[in-house]
């Protein structure tokens, strides 16, 4: 069954503490007090730490490995660009750093897939698989058809898990009985309620915290054992 790492504002942080999956994104550790002092102060929260390049600000390699470090996370999502070139060239240097500096196994490593062509973005995949990342992450923008099919070759090369970036509507069926899909991630608090489709709320409720209380009391009630 795949997990939901959510992606809290840091208003709302506090709501969610319970909530096990986080996805932390890097520049608003780096620009937000608040934010920055919950993850520090919740080690036993899993986290997956993003460095930003959906923000307009990718953390690079010395900065990322110390956000890592501060806030105790469990996985980074290697530095990343939107052209396969210059990912697989970040991806790298990204490994080399922190080998050098005696944490490979510290920290799970995300690479991102990315290209312009369906040849450009599974030959940028199989070349992450080959420098030994630890998981594969399927950006939103390769949108869904594309996502599921480099996810069905993926699986004929090698047995990664596959984290998807966001998610659309389409491929919450994955979630059932499925084990292709490692995870999700989402800003949407979301219902828990395997077995049927997510109930996922229009923009303007998003984060109305009376919605936050009731699912996090139904998640404890269902899924907290």
């Amino acid at each position: 069954m795949s997990k939901w790492y959510c992606i809290p504002p840091a208003n709302y942080l506090q709501m969610l503490v319970t909530w096990p999956y986080h996805m932390i994104i890097g520049p608003h550790v780096k620009h937000n007090t608040t934010y920055r002092n919950f993850y520090k102060n919740n080690p036993g929260l899993y986290t997956m730490l993003d460095n930003g390049l959906w923000e307009g600000e990718v953390l690079k390699d010395t900065e990322l490995l110390k956000m890592a470090n501060l806030l105790h996370a469990d996985e980074i999502i290697a530095p990343d660009d939107k052209t396969s070139c210059l990912t697989l060239r970040y991806t790298k240097r990204f490994l080399d750093y922190i080998t050098d500096k005696g944490q490979r196994y510290d920290f799970k490593i995300h690479g991102a897939v990315h290209g312009k062509t369906f040849s450009d973005t599974r030959k940028c995949m199989l070349k992450l698989v080959d420098m030994g990342v630890d998981i594969i992450d399927m950006p939103k923008m390769l949108g869904p058809e594309l996502r599921l099919l480099l996810t069905s070759t993926l699986q004929e090369r090698a047995d990664l898990p596959i984290h998807f970036l966001g998610f659309y509507k389409e491929e919450l069926s994955l979630l059932e009985g499925s084990s292709a899909i490692r995870s999700f991630d989402t800003s949407v608090p979301f219902k828990p309620k395997y077995g049927e489709k997510f109930n996922l709320e229009l923009p303007y409720t998003w984060w109305n915290r009376f919605i936050i209380k009731r699912r996090i009391k139904y998640y404890e009630e269902h899924y907290g054992n």
